[in-house]
């Protein structure tokens, strides 16, 4: 008769099951590990990565599936989370990562105007629309920020009002009207202030009153329209109805547009326009109280247009691989965690894109992986703080039969490398033993050496197959 896995949990003192996800996201273990450790990662590239202060400084990871990279970002959410708890000058962190619904506005814009002729690649994606991702990006962060946070809005300079209006016209992405709804809940907030007095009640009072500080009202509606046809027309990372744009521009006074030069034909792929609005909401932003704009990039290989392809990944990415981008400002910094395919493209880099990329000046964590003894330290962390008691430690070993030496556990975790892999590992580990042990003593019940070697040869064969299904070399 086998046991319950409950049996074999309760008689090593667990009161969960250690090893059950493999995924960081839904990772409690993991989540109450980064707690406790103060929420750093117990890797040798983490302070690498991070930066000091906080989020300082742009950075590439590169790793294979299940190497952790999704571990190491949840803990950097959580560190700047926590910094932000118990600090003034606060970190506006930009999830770059929902990459679908920019690509697919972008594949259905330009089919529309190309009217089929000729197919739309991601070759066609390039850095401006990165940038306007990025500031949609921006937007939605900045705005989730103002639910919660109570930010010094009037410690915005008249210019950085009209430049705040306008990205907020150009960027603020959702169904018609969200700009206006929005605009007038920021009005709520800044009567309950008394930054705003009772000069009327509509979104025009409002914007009247605060963004345009009582400049009189621009009845130019052919302007405004043509410079939201053209927002309309040349950022194409989102979908946002004209008329709602025009509708949001009214209320910035038209010599500051025509200053922008928004208006005119051909700026869709015009770079240097779109640094200018990056660094717009960059001074927007730190005169908020934010001290640092960290972006952090990830899952390049999941949106349906690219599903894992090495060269459509590379085609996607590399227009963002420029320093005059990555390093454009000090309080801007980006984080990447890239998979391990697109280190080629780095290493085999043509000197004429390496000197727009200037990998030198970015900090590259390659390989990223785990070595034996980190493994076995990992999941022993997760064995400890599972216990009824996690006060003290409990080493990985002790799960296993005595005649099972340290030497060949570590042998094991040296061929599995990943953190998932090893989660798996000792998963069916447990589970197999389960099924043929019909242990009824009172002491640990541990892993038998059968089981041990039959296990670890079936999964070193899943490896294997692993690793061929995407294409790589599992060394």
């Amino acid at each position: 008769m086998s046991i319950a896995m409950a049996q074999f949990l309760r008689s090593h003192g667990l009161v969960r099951n250690p090893f059950i996800e493999e995924e960081a996201q839904n990772d409690k273990v993991f989540e109450d590990l980064v707690n406790e450790s103060g929420y750093t990662f117990n890797h040798q590239a983490w302070d690498k990565f991070f930066g000091e202060p906080p989020g300082c400084g742009t950075s590439m990871i590169f790793g294979v599936k299940g190497s952790g990279k999704s571990a190491l970002r949840l803990a950097l959410e959580k560190n700047i989370g926590h910094y932000n708890s118990g600090h003034g000058e606060r970190i506006l962190l930009l999830s770059y990562d929902d990459f679908n619904g920019f690509l697919e506005a972008f594949k259905r814009k330009l089919e529309q105007e190309r009217n089929r002729t000729s197919a739309v690649t991601l070759n066609d994606f390039r850095l401006a629309q990165h940038l306007d991702a990025i500031l949609v990006c921006g937007m939605e962060s900045l705005l989730s920020e103002l639910k919660t946070t109570d930010l010094p809005l009037d410690h915005l300079e008249r210019y950085q009002r009209h430049d705040l209006m306008m990205l907020m016209a150009f960027y603020v992405s959702g169904p018609p009207d969200r700009y206006n709804r929005i605009i007038s809940a920021l009005s709520r907030k800044l009567l309950r202030r008394g930054i705003l007095s009772s000069m009327g009640r509509g979104i025009k009072g409002f914007l009247g009153a605060v963004f345009t500080l009582g400049l009189g009202p621009i009845s130019s509606a052919m302007f405004y329209r043509g410079v939201a046809r053209s927002a309309a027309r040349e950022i194409v990372v989102r979908d946002r109805d004209a008329r709602d744009v025009e509708r949001a521009l009214t209320a910035i006074p038209r010599g500051y547009l025509k200053d922008q030069d928004v208006k005119r034909k051909g700026w869709r792929d015009d770079d240097d326009m779109r640094r200018l609005f990056l660094s717009k909401f960059i001074d927007c932003v730190l005169a908020l109280g934010y001290r640092q704009i960290v972006v952090v990039m990830d899952k390049v290989d999941e949106p349906s247009l690219i599903n894992g392809d090495r060269d459509k990944m590379e085609a996607f990415v590399w227009p963002l691989w420029n320093n005059r981008i990555l390093q454009l400002h000090p309080h801007l910094s980006f984080k990447m965690l890239l998979p391990r395919q697109l280190y080629e493209s780095v290493r085999k880099a043509s000197s004429e894109k390496a000197n727009i990329a200037r990998f030198d000046k970015q900090k590259i964590i390659y390989p990223f992986r785990w070595g034996d003894k980190q493994l076995y330290d990992v999941m022993s962390d997760r064995l400890r703080i599972c216990r009824a008691d996690p006060s003290e430690p409990y080493p990985l070993d002790r799960l296993f039969d005595v005649s099972i030496q340290r030497s060949e556990l570590l042998g094991i975790l040296d061929k599995l490398r990943q953190p998932r892999f090893v989660l798996n590992y000792l998963y069916r580990l447990i589970a197999e033993t389960c099924a043929h042990s019909d242990d009824t003593g009172q002491g640990a019940i541990r892993i038998p050496h059968e089981v041990f070697y039959k296990v670890t040869a079936a999964i070193g064969e899943d490896i294997r197959q692993y690793y061929q299904t995407l294409g790589e070399s599992p060394e």
